[in-house]
């Protein structure tokens, strides 16, 4: 079942997955090199009472990351992970977090998941061009 439109939907989702992962990384390397510091300081994490960010492993400092995003751009959210991370950063205003900081995170978690949507369309293109 090989037709252009198929062919077309497939160029597009492999485009926009590319684009998503230079801009997850681009992201990802601005937070780690310039932000990191500045945005911990800033959001004051509550596990980052216990241990600094650098001695935790990936998944925790990852899982931090993901709060920061989810507190700073949907702060009314009161369910799952949203919830959560509300919950945990109650003590920060997202309004007054400046937008230096929030950009990077943005780019990373939604380069991510729109990133995830983009490879699951391919993957099922590449199975219906079978």
């Amino acid at each position: 079942m090989s037709s252009p439109v198929l062919a077309y939907a497939m160029i597009v989702a492999f485009n926009v997955f590319v684009a998503c992962f230079f801009i997850a990384a681009v992201s990802l390397a601005t937070i780690y090199l310039f932000k990191l510091n500045e945005l911990n300081d800033t959001m004051r994490h509550p596990l980052l009472a216990k241990q600094p960010f650098k001695r935790l492993p990936r998944s925790l400092q990852a899982g931090i990351l993901q709060d920061y995003f989810l507190h700073l751009f949907f702060p009314r959210l009161q369910f799952g992970l949203f919830g959560y991370a509300n919950r945990v950063l109650a003590h920060v205003d997202p309004k007054k977090v400046p937008l230096r900081l929030k950009w990077p995170l943005m780019g990373l978690w939604a380069g991510c998941w729109i990133g995830l949507i983009a490879m699951i369309a391919l993957w099922t293109l590449m199975l219906l061009r079978r």
